[in-house]
């Protein structure tokens, strides 16, 4: 893996820094739905609190890379990309299930 520099590490904050509210705004399950798709629910609130704490995670760890130089040289670039890559592989599952959704949405609803 090639070493990141500054420019990258700004990227990266950034990235995780929307992530992070991404997280924060996106999964909101309703009572009704929840009652009726239980196990659904669980599994996307579970996947959005996964997505969060790996998202925190990798934010944390750029943000020392990029303003704690010190410190950044006990930082492997594997540390930073693991939870980096569970935090957006989480938020394109929970995108996708949100578009799969408010289609069902759309096609059941009563006119």
């Amino acid at each position: 893996m090639r070493d990141l520099g500054p420019m990258d590490l700004g990227v990266l904050l950034s990235v995780f820094a929307v992530l992070l509210l991404f997280f924060g705004f996106d999964f909101r399950v309703s009572r009704s739905t929840s009652r009726r798709h239980q196990r659904r629910a669980v599994v996307f609130v579970s996947l959005s609190l996964l997505g969060e704490a790996a998202t925190a995670i990798a934010l944390v760890l750029t943000w020392v890379s990029l303003f704690l130089p010190t410190a950044a040289e006990s930082i492997d670039t594997l540390l930073v990309f693991i939870p980096g890559s569970v935090s957006i592989g989480c938020a394109v599952i929970l995108t996708v299930e949100t578009v799969i959704s408010r289609l069902i949405g759309l096609r059941h609803r009563p006119e």
